[in-house]
């Protein structure tokens, strides 16, 4: 004979059973939802033939490079899980461009993340924020970063460690674009800031500003 107890026991488990199950649905229903807004962001990037690109900020707008022509800027390519590198070198440029004077108007610092599987726009605003710095983070599809490093000749090594968790080793130099948007030269965490400063000031004064804007912008730069 079957006690109520009995029954009472298998109904709650039945009902746990339920829940747990509808909580397994709901949270991949909402990572299905997440990974197609993810990838409906990321289709938005793409990198045209002679180098221009789009990428998706830390504040989830697009970003384009021909955005930044009009004035001299970086590129620094990294990764947010890059445990001391990376943000030593961003600190440092930062930290240069103010004692130069310069605001990040003047001179844009653009961080390209090399690690687009994690890097999401959320994960990057949270780095630049932990850094304390004024940058522009971007992220977005995997193999529009790859053929952007391919064109900047940046190496890149995936390094698997335990688990599914991994480094990723890469070039450490930061590259200097003139205010046309050309490559002008390489920032390497082994020069002294008086060299890099003076890469910058060159970058600034390659190009003869056609405009009133560029013009101010070369003067307040010499």
């Amino acid at each position: 004979m079957i006690m109520q107890s009995d029954i009472r026991r298998s109904f709650m488990a039945r009902k746990s059973l339920f829940f747990v199950v509808l909580l397994l649905l709901l949270g991949a229903a909402g990572y299905l939802l997440w990974a197609r807004q993810s990838e409906k962001q990321y289709e938005q990037s793409g990198v045209a033939e002679d180098g221009n690109y789009r990428l998706v900020a830390q504040d989830g707008s697009l970003f384009q490079r021909s955005g930044l022509k009009g004035h001299p800027y970086i590129t620094y390519f990294g990764y947010a899980s890059c445990p001391d590198r990376c943000p030593a070198m961003l600190v440092r440029l930062s930290r240069i461009r103010a004692r130069m004077g310069w605001a990040h108007e003047d001179l844009p610092i653009v961080f390209i993340t090399i690690d687009p599987a994690r890097d999401t726009p959320e994960r990057l605003d949270a780095f630049v924020k932990s850094l304390g710095v004024e940058i522009i983070a971007l992220t977005g599809d995997p193999e529009v970063i790859n053929r952007i490093t391919d064109n900047a000749g940046v190496f890149v090594k995936v390094i698997p460690q335990s688990g599914a968790s991994y480094r990723i080793e890469h070039t450490t130099k930061a590259f200097v674009y003139n205010a046309d948007g050309d490559f002008w030269d390489t920032l390497s965490p082994m020069e002294d800031d008086a060299r890099i400063e003076a890469k910058l000031r060159d970058a600034a004064l390659s190009r003869s500003p056609t405009t009133e804007t560029s013009q101010a912008a070369s003067d307040k730069m010499r």
